[in-house]
């Protein structure tokens, strides 16, 4: 199964990027393609568009504030999920976000959209 993994840095502290990235209510503002991240008890509710098609799913996520660390995957999909993990870096932060799919044919944009991942994140928080 591969594995994919980018980094990149955030002028802004660790605190305040892990509070932005772990907060649900953002997760459409930074992952490509999702157009919506809803808490439906201990689960999310998650829709994104993929490749031209529309996916919607049940998916969890765990969130570890003191190691800066967020964990996902898909219900049911156990080829798909990730992790994402927040470090401080002068001066700021850095960023790192490792995906594991079952979709090997998809490298090119899996890696372009984790790149696209990192630039939203830089963009959202410009100035934090």
């Amino acid at each position: 199964m591969p594995e994919y993994e980018e980094s990149g840095s955030v002028n802004a502290s660790p605190e305040a990027v892990f509070a932005y990235l772990s907060d649900i209510d953002h997760l459409t503002d930074y992952i490509p393609g999702m157009v919506l991240a809803r808490e439906e008890g201990e689960r999310l509710r998650v829709a994104a568009e993929v490749q031209g098609r529309h996916e919607e799913g049940a998916a969890w996520l765990r969130t570890d504030r003191d190691l800066r660390r967020i964990e996902w995957g898909g219900e049911g999909a156990a080829g798909y999920g990730g992790w994402l993990k927040v470090t401080e870096s002068a001066p700021g932060s850095a960023v790192t976000i490792h995906l594991r799919t079952d979709r090997e044919s998809d490298a090119e944009e899996i890696r372009a959209s984790l790149a696209r991942a990192l630039a939203n994140i830089k963009e959202q928080l410009a100035g934090s």
